[in-house]
């Protein structure tokens, strides 16, 4: 009962400074639904709003109007993204293809260095440009970066200074540069290469990259306030997972080793970054049910009676009630009630079997029989790997998953380290 309360008052205390960060998140760092923008007398302003003029006459009006569809849709598709390489991926993509210029590269700089790194390229010379660093400060990037001001060149050879000090060929002869600005700060720059067309960059593409680079800021800026959220979530799952697995010294680090070997076969599968994470969230709290289990039965030495094993058996369905009170776990709730299941129905708590079965219980199932059969506990010793292998190719299309264990058990002979 004491460990109970303990676990209680931890993770009260944990959720409740998650959920603080988070208000604040919501409050100040949410990313912005597309708005009309509006007229600036400041260009080069580190403010987040576009900057599009007034504008008279029939092209001048399709020009605003063709822009100011692309820049919301471009806005919307960042928006949904979750990641930095989407992110990037879509900016330079998108730009590059609105533009119909020869390249579009984005650099993020380093937190550290300030050193600017290519995160993401699109056009001719991407291939080429993956491992291109620029220093602070140096090239025009890096010029473009510490006077916080937009650049557009269209003879290159002609302008004494920038050719002097360019280090960056793949700008060619005619280029933009404008910085990424967030708060004052620049944490970025977004280079386009000539129009395929030969024309001329005018004020209005540089424009348009000005809009296009408060919103790129803006969206990086809340990825890394959306990471951090996520990661102070991490930390309290870790917590409790830890402190559940204290309860019992033969199963300490279980919720970590059955985490990382989930997250090992999800990876293997092909899994996306967002399933992966949802897979390790269910793996770290896939036992937390325990919670409501009788210390007496639960550290049990010997062979659990009938009725032990009925109480044992209601752990998942605990679980699940746990993780669904919680807003940003509820999606794992269900990998955490059949993690017991069988792919030949014959698990609990619900009797599922195959493919009726979510994909992450099944990989949990595996995880955690390999995890139970390797590690000591008070009624045997732990079986070494190679037996425990064998175990779970005996079981495939009865307890596991074929296609779960095949992909486990080639991580295995890949990678024998992961089981140490």
């Amino acid at each position: 009962m004491i460990t109970q309360i303990l676990i209680i008052l931890i993770f009260t205390g944990l959720l409740i400074f998650s959920l603080l960060k988070l208000i604040g998140f919501l409050k100040g760092g949410q990313r912005p639904a597309p708005v009309i923008p509006y007229v600036s007398a400041e260009p080069s302003s580190a403010s987040t709003n576009l900057n599009i003029k007034k504008v008279d006459g029939l092209e001048e009006k399709m020009w605003y109007e063709e822009e100011l569809s692309f820049l919301f849709k471009l806005n919307e598709k960042m928006s949904l993204a979750l990641e930095r390489s989407a992110i990037a991926g879509q900016l330079v993509e998108e730009v590059r293809r609105f533009m119909n210029t020869g390249n579009c590269v984005l650099f993020l700089a380093d937190e550290n260095t300030g050193d600017l790194r290519i995160e993401a390229a699109s056009g001719a010379r991407s291939e080429s440009l993956k491992d291109f660093i620029i220093f602070k400060g140096e090239s025009i990037t890096g010029n473009v970066l510490s006077s916080k001001e937009p650049l557009l060149v269209n003879d290159l050879k002609t302008n004494s200074y920038y050719n002097s000090i360019n280090q960056e060929s793949y700008l060619g002869n005619a280029f933009v540069s404008v910085p990424l600005l967030i708060k004052g700060i620049a944490i970025g720059a977004l280079n386009v290469t000539a129009k395929k067309t030969g024309a001329f960059f005018t004020a209005k593409d540089e424009e348009l990259l000005i809009n296009v680079a408060r919103m790129g800021a803006v969206a990086f800026n809340n990825l890394r306030l959306h990471e951090q959220i996520q990661e102070d979530y991490l930390k309290t799952i870790t917590t409790l997972a830890v402190i559940l697995d204290a309860r019992d010294p033969y199963t300490k680090r279980h919720s970590e080793n059955v985490t990382r070997y989930s997250v090992a076969i999800a990876k293997g599968m092909g899994f996306s970054f967002a399933q992966v994470e949802e897979i390790r969230r269910a793996a770290l709290l896939h036992d937390i049910g325990k919670i409501a289990i009788r210390d007496d039965v639960l550290l049990k030495p010997g062979k659990l009676t009938a009725e032990e094993f009925e109480q044992i058996k209601i752990h998942p369905v605990k679980g699940q009630e746990i993780v669904m009170s919680l807003p940003f776990l509820k999606e794992v709730s269900a990998l955490v009630r059949h993690h017991h299941e069988r792919y030949d129905g014959k698990g609990y708590p619900d009797g599922k079997s195959g493919e009726d079965i979510e994909l992450g219980s099944r990989i949990m199932a595996v995880s955690d029989s390999f995890d139970a059969m390797t590690t000591d506990r008070p009624y045997r010793k732990r079986l070494s790997t190679d037996t425990a292998k064998a175990e779970l190719i005996r079981c495939r299309l009865t307890q596991f998953d074929p296609k779960v264990v095949d992909s486990f058990i080639a991580i295995l002979e890949a990678n024998p380290a992961i089981a140490e």
